[in-house]
């Protein structure tokens, strides 16, 4: 799918988007994106390779900096991942 990434300044965080349009996740599952090894379950699509580590690896960064990540996600449209950092001078 294609990916959009964005970014934008506002009272003093920094916001980056990570946007596609993709399978989406289902609501039930969000929470548990971010657990080592853990892959949303597909059926019997096996097209999508990977170990579920990626998204552990994020959140494992995005907490040792004290950001912030948010899904929003909808199944059959995609997924937005928000990371809000605070800018420090």
């Amino acid at each position: 799918p294609e990916i959009h990434i964005e970014t934008k300044t506002e009272n003093g965080l920094l916001y980056f988007t990570i946007s596609d349009k993709g399978i989406g996740i289902d609501k039930k599952f969000i929470k548990k994106v971010f657990e080592k090894f853990f892959r949303v379950p597909t059926g019997n699509v096996h097209n999508v390779k990977g170990f579920g580590l990626g998204l552990n690896y994020v959140k494992s960064i995005v907490n040792e900096h004290k950001w912030k990540i948010n899904i929003e996600s909808e199944v059959g449209k995609g997924s937005r991942f928000v990371i809000v950092m605070k800018m420090e001078h």
